[in-house]
């Protein structure tokens, strides 16, 4: 009888690997195509279209471990998946060109045949089945632009695959044979990649972000954090790139006078000259913000008050809730007293520049007190309506209030770090804008608690710096608490609990090793 590893290497290397790898290489040439059509802002690439349609539909509790445990790279991860299946597909497709190849005859036909076919199969039915629409009638490029980039990627893909099955197979009559050692070293080194990418991913899954300054100098020199390292979080793949020369903000539904700005009179508002001008330092932090994490900055925000846009648009005193709408399709709302809160902001600079990219350009809310989720970015329309309004984070299980909870974090110096002599240990205290009036720190575990020092604030609407100078008793193993309580006298809360649904809490700890 043959051993049972036998058959199924028999199995394996009877498989058309070929020309299944033939089919794979010709979509990953079309995919690469629609990718670059995409980027240009002329049409649709798939994989991003199955990731949104997943991100939509997974559990919130879900997403939130991703982002916690990948941050970014969960997206990434994500889309990686998502380009594998869609070279698995057209590899599978392209098993039957034989067949097909029999059937029309001409070389012309088969790839006319591949290139219809294909673009036919996205159009009517993998888009429509991904939330897209028939010929991608729901994706932000439209049916036109969704249409042509699907048909030039589907003649990419006819085109390679035609140069595999008739010029390379040409080339190779009697075909590719793996020899036994070809195939045992094929084997082996697929299993060790297999192997060094689950401990990868295993490894990224338990590291946490930790919001970490190298040290107490540049924690200050930092207070206010540089654009470029200030944390982004988003639903999208690629995010949108708005044109300010076509761009509208759009102040409808419960209002007296619907308004329209383009950007050059947001700006004009935006005028330190102009009295609805808004300047505000505010820190923002996301929802899914672990204890002691690294999804907090700090930013200067200038802009124009949303209270003196709705106003001027006539308000109705029957509007309870102000709802957020994003050039990306993302939604947010708050509650009308937020909006009308002199600190919220439509904000068109960031630490004296125009937002970038990332960061919501040309316009974004800024809602200080509420976690990140609620700042809309690339903002396009905001609209009064009556009754509470559920966004696109909300309708996934998380908090539609969102009141940052207050909280003490240990930035420098990094956890395990080996010390001697005397340390000085500093970090951030943040209560969304209730300010901060105490931050204390345990050297002995929680034991005892001392008083540190803070660091004055332009307003409270900024985290707070501290700082802890602390000369170790004895060698050994310290763990290092840190704790604070708001400027209304309300301590952090030292239950743990995870970020999803209301955000996180519990106390920030490290440990230092005493040499």
């Amino acid at each position: 009888m043959r051993p049972l590893w036998k058959t199924i290497s028999r199995t394996i290397r009877g498989l058309p690997w070929i020309r299944f790898a033939a089919g794979a290489l010709a979509g990953g040439s079309g995919l690469a195509v629609t990718f670059v059509l995409r980027w240009l802002g002329l049409g649709v690439f798939l994989p991003e279209v199955a990731e949104e349609f997943v991100v939509y539909r997974i559990p919130g509790e879900l997403e939130s471990f991703a982002i916690r445990a990948l941050g970014e790279g969960a997206k990434v991860l994500g889309l990686v998946a998502a380009v594998l299946v869609f070279l698995v597909l057209p590899g599978i497709y392209g098993l039957t060109f034989r067949k097909v190849q029999r059937w029309l005859g001409r070389r012309s036909l088969v790839m006319a045949f591949y290139a219809l076919t294909s673009a036919g199969i996205i159009l009517v039915a993998i888009l429509p089945l991904l939330d897209g629409g028939f010929f991608g009638s729901n994706t932000s490029a439209g049916p036109w632009f969704a249409s042509f980039s699907q048909l030039v990627g589907s003649l990419v893909y006819a085109a390679v695959l035609d140069y595999f099955f008739v010029d390379v197979s040409a080339r190779y009559p009697e075909g590719f044979s793996l020899s036994r050692r070809q195939f045992l070293v094929g084997s082996v080194g697929a299993i060790v990649l297999a192997v060094l990418a689950v401990y990868g991913l295993a490894s990224l899954a338990e590291k946490k972000g930790r919001l970490v300054f190298a040290s107490i100098g540049e924690m200050f020199l930092k207070e206010r954090t540089p654009t470029s390292e200030f944390y982004v979080v988003t639903k999208n793949v690629i995010d949108p790139a708005v044109d300010e020369g076509s761009w509208r903000l759009s102040i409808e539904g419960l209002v007296a006078t619907p308004a329209t700005y383009d950007y050059p009179q947001l700006l004009a508002r935006s005028d330190p000259s102009d009295s609805d001008h808004a300047d505000e330092i505010v820190t923002l932090e996301c929802v899914s913000n672990e204890v002691g994490g690294n999804l907090i900055s700090n930013a200067r925000w200038q802009g124009v008050r949303l209270a003196a846009l709705l106003q001027s648009a006539g308000l109705d005193p029957a509007a309870d809730w102000i709802v957020f709408t994003c050039a990306d399709g993302y939604t947010a709302a708050i509650p009308r007293d937020r909006a009308l809160n002199p600190n919220a902001i439509v904000a068109v600079l960031m630490n004296d520049a125009p937002l970038t990219t990332a960061h919501g350009f040309p316009a974004r809310i800024i809602v200080p007190g509420l976690y990140g989720m609620f700042h809309a970015k690339w903002l396009t329309r905001i609209e009064a309506v009556k009754g509470e309004y559920r966004g696109f984070w909300q309708q996934k299980g998380w908090t539609n209030q969102g009141q940052i909870h207050t909280t003490a974090i240990i930035a420098t110096p990094p956890d395990g770090m080996v010390v001697n002599g005397r340390v000085h240990i500093g970090g951030v205290a943040f209560a969304g804008d209730r300010g901060i009036s105490l931050v204390e720190v345990s050297t002995d575990g929680g034991l005892t608690w001392n008083a540190a020092t803070r660091n004055p604030t332009p307003s409270n609407l900024t985290w707070v710096l501290w700082t802890y100078d602390w000369t170790p008793s004895r060698s050994g193993s310290f763990r290092i608490v840190a704790r604070a309580v708001d400027g209304m006298g309300g301590p952090e809360d030292p239950n743990s609990a995870p970020p999803f649904p209301n955000g996180s809490s519990g106390y920030d700890s490290i440990t230092l090793l005493v040499g």
